[in-house]
């Protein structure tokens, strides 16, 4: 058996050839036993659930954000998909000037695990982190891969059973999320200033966060 992770709906971009959308369902979704949303759908539900007035607006790197918000199960928890070459694009019609605008502290409710989803490895390693926590005896093997080539060589070998038992990563952009179509950051850049972050941030694991009481609820 293999766990797939997928960050940028993977499944979504392969719609010919011999990795269809129905080749990654036995890696991506497990019947009965793993089937998860992306992070942000999840924080979005949470923001709903605390504040049911508000307008949620997704703003990011990834451009397939875009698709996942018109799915049928999701829509309804989101507003605006915006990517931040988008709103660069609006500030600068606006003739925003930033040097004069006074700097605000990062919120830092977020844990270094959820953080650390925007980068390559990530989302993996925030899994491992959690299944060491709950089941330290456990021997976890991970692979993980970034850029559409490098996700298809690995699910080819995951199909010949090359990585029974692995828990795979796959990120459609080379990076992580950090080298998403709307970014205006160099990749290198960017995950270095997230690796800055993570290390100040006030939890380490996601199974920290206070909101884990109210998952089920974000699920349904």
């Amino acid at each position: 058996m293999q766990i797939f992770t997928e960050v940028a709906r993977l499944s979504y971009n392969y719609k010919d050839g011999d990795l269809s959308e129905m080749d990654l369902i036995p890696y991506r979704i497990i019947p009965g036993e793993v089937s998860t949303y992306r992070d942000s759908v999840f924080l979005e539900r949470a923001i709903i659930e605390e504040h049911p007035e508000c307008k949620v607006a997704f703003i990011g790197s990834c451009a397939a954000k875009k698709l996942e918000a018109s799915r049928r199960t999701v829509r309804s928890d989101i507003d605006f998909v915006l990517t931040f070459e988008e709103v660069l694009g609006m500030f600068a019609a606006k003739e925003v000037d930033f040097d004069s605008l006074e700097e605000m502290p990062v919120p830092n409710s977020a844990s270094a695990d959820g953080r650390g989803f925007a980068v390559s490895g990530g989302v993996a390693s925030a899994v491992v982190n959690c299944i060491r926590h709950t089941h330290p005896e456990l021997e976890i093997k991970v692979e993980h891969a970034e850029g559409l080539d490098n996700c298809r060589k690995m699910l080819q070998l995951a199909k010949a059973k090359k990585y029974d038992g692995y828990l795979l990563e796959g990120m459609a952009c080379p990076g992580g999320c950090v080298g998403g179509a709307g970014t205006v950051e160099l990749i290198n850049q960017a995950a270095s200033e997230v690796t800055k972050i993570m290390k100040k941030t006030a939890k380490a694991h996601a199974y920290e966060s206070e909101y884990e009481t109210i998952l089920p609820e974000l699920e349904e």
